[in-house]
Order: C-alpha cells, then structure tokens, then sequence
C-alpha cells in the first residue's frame, strides 16, 4: 500500500512539473519581439584549463576554427598554472571565468564552505547537489564565487565574461543573485540564464535541450517527490525569465539567446542547422573542444570522446561556408559589453 501510494504521489508530481514545465514555456515564456535585425554568434567554449589535452583543443578550436572565446575552471587543480601559460602565449583568446560548484575542490578552505562539499571536501557532483540544494547557505557559495574570481584576476588577469559549469547557477534561480553581483562587481557581461530550448525556436533531429531537461527531471521526482515539489518553481521557465529580466534591469550585458540544444549532439550537420535557425541578435553556443589525454580518459567524466568530435567539427571548412551562406557574424563577449 505504502509502495502504490508513493508511486501515485511521485506520478502526481511529475503530471504537475511537466505541466508547469509546459505552460512556462508557451505562456510564461515567449521570444521577446522587439529583438531584430542581423545576426551575431559566440561561440564559447567551456572548460579552459580542465586539462592539458582539453585546453590544447580549445585553443586550436579557437586559433585555427571557429571559436570565438572560451572560459575557464579555475578551482581544478593545475588549472592556473595551464590557464596563465596558455594566456601568456595567446593573449587574444578572449577568456571567462567558468563558475564551478560541481566538479573538484572549491578554492576556499572546505571548511569554510561546507554546505558546498561532500565528506570529502569536494563539491557535490552535478547529481548528487540536486539533493542539498536548499541547505546550501549563499553566503558560503558567495565567498567561494568570489574566490574563484579572486584566483583567476591573480593568475591571468581580468576574465572576459562569467558563465557557469553544468549552469546550475542559473538552474537553481536562488543562486543567480549571486552571479549577477558578481558581473556587476567585475563590470562583465554574463551567459544568458534563459536556456533557448524554452522558446523552441532551434529544433535538432537529435533532440537535445528541453527533452533532456524532462528526462532528467522525471528521473530525480521518482526519487525525490517531496523535495522535487520544494525546489521545482526555482527552476521553472518563469523563474529564468525573472532572473533575465533582473538582469535587464540592472544594466548586466547578457546575449539574447544561450543555445543548449547543440550540446551532446555535435556534428557538422547540426552545426549548420542550428545556424540556419538561429533567431536575431546576438546568440551563444557552449561548445566542448578538446584532445583526449590520460587525465581526461580518468576523470570518469561523461563528456570525454565527444571532445574530440567537437574539435573537428570546430575545424570543418563546412562550418566557415554556413556562416557565409547564412550570413551568420563571429562575435565574442566583448560585442556585448559595448552594446
């Protein structure tokens, strides 16, 4: 009896959530009208500094394709010292600061933070940080933001723009308060906290974006019905709307549009599709270039050989034609900042 009701009430949950989910995305949300005109593309590339093979790739992505930008995880071990030498020998390559608050050690002391890290000092994985989302204090998750920043401008310099790894800083909305006084502190622009897959107006074959986003969802409320009812208006389209709007409010320069759907779907036929659809103003793709080495094949990490598809198709003379053809405009985050 107890097993039937639990999963009659996990079902509810789910009808409710994908309901809510939906109704977002077709009335809460819809493409704002007044964007118009020609069309500009970042493409940025997450992960600078993961490892040694990783930022190679980025940088020849950067320095013989199309990238435009990239942006780094300063928390992981041995990146400030790959970030600083790779920037001491390409000081165009525009680079942000990856917010980080799901993979390695934070940069302050754990202890300092401890409703950020495990155990073992180390912060919760992408899953695992969905079930202590409420306990996390933000002061702590302020400090060890600003430590991050603070790492960086010792080991580099300046950072470009602010974006955020596995963008769970924008899909926990009670987090982004944060960031945004980060990008006005810095007086940088940010990655646009409303995924593009809301508004449906980039379609793949592969899927990608929303339908990921549902599948994920679905599997967290049968395990956690009650905390998932807690925590899901936090992370609905609306509450990504309120932040972006926020935003607009407090004059952070952020892209019109941030394109999850291209995201573990990397060819170079979706590349160009996704060119051929995308909406005016100014738009930002994450992309994942990268060589596969030793220490990435170890990491355990679910995102390992695509690295390697995603640099070739950043290198494909294809995707410099559907940039011609489809009178697409290269741009990086500093386009934005002087918008």
């Amino acid at each position: 009896m107890r097993r039937k009701l639990r999963l009659k009430t996990g079902m509810g949950v789910i009808v409710l959530l994908l309901l809510g989910f939906m109704v977002g995305k077709w009335c809460a949300i819809s493409p704002p009208e007044h964007i118009s005109g020609p069309r500009y593309l970042i493409i940025n590339a997450d992960d600078f500094g993961l490892t040694d093979g990783v930022t190679e790739g980025i940088v020849q992505s950067w320095h013989e394709g199309v990238t435009t930008s990239t942006s780094a995880m300063i928390n992981i071990e041995g990146a400030p010292k790959r970030i600083a030498m790779m920037h001491a020998r390409y000081p165009d390559l525009p680079i942000g600061l990856h917010l980080n608050i799901t993979q390695g050690h934070p940069v302050s002391p754990p202890k300092k933070v401890s409703t950020l890290v495990d155990a073992n000092g180390e912060f919760y994985s992408r899953n695992a940080i969905i079930e202590h989302l409420p306990e996390i204090s933000l002061d702590e998750l302020r400090a060890e933001l600003h430590a991050q920043a603070e790492l960086f401008i010792a080991s580099v310099g300046r950072f470009d723009h602010i974006d955020y790894h596995h963008h769970m800083l924008a899909l926990y909305t009670p987090f982004y308060p944060v960031v945004r006084e980060l990008a006005r502190e810095y007086a940088v622009p940010v990655r646009q906290p409303v995924p593009e897959s809301v508004y449906s107006q980039i379609n793949l074959p592969t899927g990608g974006g929303t339908a990921v986003a549902i599948r994920q969802m679905i599997h967290f409320v049968f395990r956690h019905p009650v905390l998932a009812r807690q925590l899901m208006p936090h992370m609905m389209p609306s509450a990504f709307k309120e932040q972006a709007a926020l935003l607009d409010r407090e004059n952070v320069p952020t892209p019109n549009w941030f394109i999850d759907a291209y995201f573990g779907n990397a060819s170079v036929d979706n590349f160009i599709l996704m060119l051929r659809q995308l909406p005016p103003g100014v738009s930002e793709v994450m992309v994942h270039p990268g060589k596969m080495d030793n220490e990435l094949a170890a990491s355990g990490g679910g995102y390992a050989e695509q690295r390697q598809v995603e640099l070739e198709v950043l290198l494909s003379p294809r995707i410099k034609e559907g940039l011609r053809t489809y009178n697409v405009r290269l741009v990086d985050f500093s386009f934005v900042r002087a918008r």
